[in-house]
């Protein structure tokens, strides 16, 4: 288990790959988002996007469960307190895998009274091949090593 004074700036993990199928795709956008280009082929094809792709908000989700089983599980993460600089820069065509780089970027100690700091981390998702899909910063609330 790591702590927050475990975790230092500038800590690199790479994390994946994660496979996403154009049934795990449609699945996910028959629920949460509906847009013609991720569900029909003909719209998809008359799109600016020429084929169907996968939501953003799936790849959104996905990187998140890509960076609690391979990195925050091992951590005494508690939560998150923000999610900001959210960015798409390409889309997810299917099937594909996903990769995501995380990079500790800053710290904040815990407040008074609190058990737990702020880890900021920088979150960049990779297609397949290798070409940047999506990033975003987050704010990790992560828990301090219990006193002996």
């Amino acid at each position: 288990m790591r702590y927050f004074e475990d975790i230092a700036p500038g800590e690199v993990h790479q994390l994946g790959p994660r496979a996403i199928t154009l049934d795990d795709s449609l699945r996910f956008c028959e629920e949460f988002d509906r847009l013609p280009f991720h569900l029909d082929s003909d719209q998809a094809r008359q799109s600016i996007y020429g084929e169907l792709i996968a939501s953003g908000l799936h790849t959104l989700s996905l990187t998140a469960s890509i960076v609690v089983d391979g990195f925050m599980s091992q951590t005494s993460m508690t939560g998150a307190s923000g999610m900001r600089n959210v960015r798409w820069h390409r889309p997810v065509t299917l099937p594909n895998e996903l990769q995501v780089n995380v990079t500790v970027l800053d710290k904040s100690p815990p407040k008074p009274g609190k058990h737990f700091g702020v880890v900021t981390c920088r979150l960049e998702t990779t297609g397949q091949d290798g070409v940047l899909v999506m990033s975003a910063t987050v704010d990790y609330l992560v828990g301090n090593e219990p006193r002996r």
